[in-house]
């Protein structure tokens, strides 16, 4: 199917809008481009280079127009509504994911466009001819399980074809259209920020790994976080694989919308698979496995659901989950200092991750550091507020760890719901609170014994001291290398 667009205009010039402005510059001539129009609420000395770049890349005479700063959308010129209204329409609106629908910028690029997409809805209505696409989404695990699938699809040794992992991975798909080849595989991690944007999308495999409490900041509530997380399957019919977790991987609140689109799905003819993390389901045991915890058993299950649907060899599917390398900050063992192991799971920013963490290293004592920065609101009830998803990890917590170090603006709430916790556990242990995540990693490295693990696993976001989760892993990781005296080393 062709698709051909007058007036584009991208809101949110990100990695993901940076990449689609250069790749609709280089197809303006196909797409019959005549304007393209960039805003973002953002106005930095990156941004003005980023459109001086583009000016020289626009050699096809496309009309480009930025608006940097703008917390609202300057109307476009030289076009009419149907119905003799003021209102002037984009085409086409290409939204980033981190943009809430219910900002005012969101709203107007709503107000001022045809259709509203995603960076992956335009790859994929705009990818080459016999391209496969593999979906990935669920509250956590989504890049690791991405990265697996990858890593066992080309350890296929009876194929040929490329495979790259794509979306909010970190690699725009746009940017790999180029090269890709029928029978070449996007496997795409989509967070229920692009899935809300999706209206074509239809990948040959769809897998839906869990869905706990999150993003409520942006979705209004659970049963609306469910459905655009539904979205990736919403069209998978005969042919397709559709992976779905067991309802205890699913938020109470999300099971009925979970269940309803599973059941449409299998009516439209697609397989749809409840998969049931279990060691037989792999090709090899689990102590082989290259990452570890309960959480990455699953991952390693869906993988191989995946790697099945593609009939990759067994041999091969075990020699991939074997041989995997995991992204940092994602369960990542740092090393061993003074016979004690550090791990970096910076990226555990909820509850649920936290406690999938801690069912790892089995058999060895823990040293956890929870903190940062709350997701919720002020309230006055901790429990309410929290959530209850944070009163199972303290439980869980306090019945595995042998001591949690609690650190940043979420420290003082987090003590109190431990406190609550406390008296229903036989476990008395140590619950300290620090200003910050160096003072925690201090007190971690000077007083943890050897044959211990010290386990960083936020269970929070990362903004009170740090701009994201990759910098809070990486200042971690130095913290340690000062203290064993490695800087520079």
């Amino acid at each position: 199917m062709s698709y051909s667009y007058d007036h584009i205009l991208i809101v949110g010039l990100g990695k993901s809008g940076q990449a689609t402005a250069r790749f609709l510059l280089s197809r303006a001539d196909v797409l019959g481009l005549k304007s393209l129009t960039l805003v973002d609420s953002a106005d930095s000395k990156e941004l003005t280079a980023f459109y001086t770049e583009l000016e020289s890349l626009n050699t096809g005479g496309v009309e480009l127009t930025a608006h940097f700063g703008y917390e609202e959308l300057p109307p476009r010129s030289g076009a009419a509504r149907a119905d003799g209204g003021a209102l002037e329409l984009y085409d086409l609106c290409v939204m980033t994911p981190g943009l809430a629908p219910h900002t005012a910028l969101s709203k107007a690029a709503v107000r001022h466009s045809r259709e509203v997409i995603s960076e992956i809805e335009l790859a994929y209505r705009l990818a080459p001819e016999g391209v496969i696409w593999v979906a990935i989404t669920g509250t956590n695990g989504k890049t690791t399980t991405t990265e697996l699938v990858r890593a066992v699809l080309s350890a296929d040794s009876n194929s040929s074809r490329a495979v790259y992992s794509v979306g909010n991975i970190g690699t725009p798909a746009l940017e790999l259209l180029d090269i890709l080849r029928s029978g070449d595989i996007l496997v795409a991690e989509v967070s229920s920020f692009q899935a809300a944007r999706l209206s074509s999308f239809r990948p040959a495999v769809a897998a839906l790994l869990n869905l706990s409490s999150d993003h409520l900041d942006w979705h209004k509530d659970i049963a609306s976080y469910a459905q655009d997380k539904c979205a990736l399957f919403a069209r998978s019919g005969l042919g397709d694989l559709v992976l779905a977790p067991t309802e205890e991987q699913m938020h109470l609140d999300a099971r009925d919308v979970i269940g309803q689109a599973l059941d449409a799905a299998a009516t439209r003819g697609a397989e749809v698979q409840t998969l049931q993390p279990h060691p037989e389901y792999l090709p090899i045991s689990p102590q082989q496995l290259a990452i570890q915890g309960r959480h990455n058993l699953t991952n390693a299950c869906f993988a191989t659901a995946i790697a099945r649907y593609f009939a990759v060899p067994e041999s091969d599917i075990a020699e991939g989950l074997k041989s995997f390398s995991p992204q940092p900050h994602r369960m990542q063992e740092l090393g061993r200092y003074n016979q004690v192991l550090y791990v970096n799971d910076s990226k555990a920013t909820n509850a649920d991750s936290a406690m999938q963490a801690l069912s790892g290293y089995q058999g060895l004592e823990l040293i956890l550091i929870l903190g940062g920065k709350e997701k919720s609101a002020s309230c006055a009830d901790v429990q309410a507020c929290l959530g209850p998803e944070y009163a199972d990890l303290a439980k869980m917590a306090l019945d595995r760890a042998a001591s949690v170090l609690l650190f940043g603006h979420a420290a003082p709430r987090l003590k109190a719901c431990f406190d609550l916790q406390a008296g229903a556990s036989t476990a008395q242990i140590p619950v300290l609170c620090f200003e910050s995540l160096r003072e925690a990693t201090c007190y971690a490295y000077q007083h943890a014994r050897p044959q211990q693990v010290v386990l960083l696993s936020p269970a929070n976001a990362s903004f009170d001291e740090f701009d994201n989760f990759e910098q809070r892993g990486l200042e971690f990781a130095r913290y340690l290398k000062e203290l064993a005296g490695q800087v520079g080393s």
